[in-house]
């Protein structure tokens, strides 16, 4: 069966920052004063960027995590019982893609987020000072182990990120997805990311971000 792709559908997105965001980029190596656990950054420009790969997993991790079943694996570790090819008006799978027995690929592409152009400018003026180092330590209950301090890197609150995500409706195939389909899960994992945060330590209020759809183009 001849897959027929219908006319993409391109959102342009701004993510701005609420709270600090921390997106890990490796660790810097033994630098004296190096941060322990620097921001993703682009080589060339320093620039921080959201990356796609990191958004598509997070948005698809919390779809999948709010929709499926679990269960209880042999190690007491849980998994999610997720059948994509198997049930076939599983959005996620005809949304974000499948790499199972059957390949479905992705409908929804993710563009990295940029800084906006005004953001893009005082960064030039701030530099290695537009980051915030947010310390942390673990807090030892009982005294029944040592603290554990740490220094982590963000993009401060207020940063706006943009840029695009593209949507590929197609018909005609053994997995079709309608442009309404498309738009309704990628409404949905916006939500769920806007709840639940983005990045490394959302459960001690990093990574709240609001997402604002400034055009649609077909």
């Amino acid at each position: 069966m001849t897959p027929k792709y219908r006319k993409p559908v391109v959102l342009k997105y701004k993510i701005k920052l609420l709270t600090g965001l921390h997106i890990w980029g490796g660790k810097g190596g033994l630098k004296i004063w190096w941060m322990d656990n620097p921001v993703i950054k682009h080589p060339l420009t320093g620039e921080p960027y959201i990356p796609g790969s990191s958004l598509k997993g997070r948005m698809r991790a919390l779809i999948e995590m709010t929709r499926g079943k679990y269960t209880e694996k042999k190690n007491k570790q849980w998994k999610i019982e997720y059948h994509p090819v198997e049930d076939p008006n599983n959005e996620i799978a005809k949304a974000f893609g499948c790499a199972g027995e059957e390949k479905i690929a992705s409908r929804i592409i993710f563009e990295d987020f940029v800084l906006t152009s005004d953001w893009k400018k005082k960064f030039e003026e701030l530099k290695s000072d537009f980051y915030e180092d947010k310390a942390e330590n673990s807090v030892p209950r009982f005294l029944s182990w040592n603290a554990n301090p740490r220094h982590l890197e963000r993009v401060p609150a207020g940063v706006e990120f943009e840029w695009k995500i593209v949507l590929t409706p197609v018909e005609g195939e053994k997995y079709p997805i309608s442009e309404e389909e498309l738009k309704a899960i990628l409404n949905e994992g916006i939500k769920l990311v806007e709840l639940f945060g983005l990045g490394w330590g959302v459960s001690r209020w990093n990574g709240r971000v609001e997402f604002i759809l400034e055009w649609e183009e077909k």
